[in-house]
């Protein structure tokens, strides 16, 4: 006759659906739940540092991963996220380090105190009748609009409008090009506003659209964490003036490949990931790289962006931002993407994916 699970057992179980659901902040509770009631195995403890992972609370993760490997010194598991914490912690750290944001003003100017509001957004009954109406932080600036979760302090909505400036300057001056228009920037926590983010598809953290903008979702107790958010700011505004620049005619795999080199640095994990890839003979062909990723299956969706990225990214140290300029100017004009790319690198699709994998 089998024993009856234990109590934890329930709460582990559902902090893995949650997971599954991209529902962080819930699973992560019911971890905690599950904790007070037993001493789990050592996988337990390394999923909830990969729970923790997932809203950018890298100590909590290490904290964890290292009871994991406490319990399980030989677990290649738990070695292996220990080193992508370490990886994803120095990163973002020193991406919002040198964003110069947090060593400016500690708190709001006035002005902008005066023009941040808070408005209400009542949510449709027919999408969610156990929501209520939700409320936002709004101002309006002369380069972009924003509006963020209410929960976040005003100081907070500060730093991203900085973060925001900071990414209209830096990434303009890099491609040589600045919005035609005022850009309406939407970010919302999905721990409070779960299944209401609109348009943005669930494989997605951020998303672009030339009527409505850039929107970002992401998952936290309360406030952001500052790391993920701006890149994922910057990667938005790149599919924006790449939009402009190409007049929409830039292929997949190139606009996704400079929006990721421009957001951030790739980890060395996912570097390793992709030459794996190329070892293994597992590389995606062209053709499915100048498809809209959503189109590609979700288990290769993360290689496609991965892929794009390091071939990007070669190009971008090779021959600079002036010639990466000069081909989306081509790309404009019409002229065929791999016609474009020969005659700006003298280099074929083919040559350089074999160069920027090696």
């Amino acid at each position: 006759m089998k024993s009856a699970p234990s109590p934890a057992a329930f709460y582990f179980r559902r902090a893995s659906r949650c997971y599954q659901q991209t529902r962080y902040v819930e699973s992560i509770q019911h971890y905690l739940n599950g904790l007070e009631l037993d001493v789990p195995p050592h996988y337990i403890y390394a999923d909830l540092a990969k729970t923790y992972e997932m809203v950018g609370k890298w100590d909590s993760a290490l904290a964890c991963i290292e009871i994991a490997l406490q319990l399980c010194p030989d677990s290649s598991t738990a070695f292996r996220r220990k080193t992508r914490f370490i990886d994803e912690k120095h990163c973002y750290e020193k991406l919002i380090f040198h964003s110069g944001v947090l060593q400016k003003l500690e708190f709001p100017p006035p002005d902008f105190l005066r023009m941040l509001t808070k408005k209400s957004q009542t949510v449709p009954r027919t999408l969610n009748p156990q929501v209520h109406p939700e409320s936002h932080w709004c101002i309006e600036l002369e380069r972009f609009n924003l509006t963020c979760d209410a929960m976040m302090s005003g100081q907070t909505v500060w730093h991203i409008s900085q973060l925001i400036q900071q990414t209209y300057s830096e990434i303009g001056n890099l491609l040589a090009c600045y919005p035609s228009r005022p850009v309406f920037l939407s970010i919302i926590n999905t721990n409070r506003t779960r299944g209401l983010q609109g348009s943005l598809p669930n494989w997605a953290s951020g998303s672009y659209d030339y009527a409505s903008g850039i929107q970002i979702a992401y998952c936290a107790f309360i406030e952001p964490v500052l790391g993920p958010l701006y890149s994922l700011i910057r990667h938005e505004w790149v599919h924006l003036l790449i939009h402009e620049l190409t007049e929409n005619r830039c292929p997949m795999w190139l606009d996704e490949g400079i929006a990721q080199c421009l957001a951030r640095p790739m980890f060395q994990y996912e570097q390793h990931y992709v030459k794996q890839a190329s070892r293994n003979g597992s590389l995606l062909p062209f053709i499915a790289l100048n498809c809209h990723f959503s189109q590609i299956p979700a288990k290769k969706r993360k290689l496609a962006y991965l892929q794009s990225a390091m071939m990007s990214g070669y190009l971008i140290q090779q021959f600079g931002f002036e010639e990466i300029r000069q081909l989306l100017y081509q790309l404009r004009d019409g002229v065929p993407a791999e016609t474009a790319i020969e005659q700006s690198f003298a280099m074929t699709l083919k040559e350089i994916q074999m160069e920027a994998v090696s």
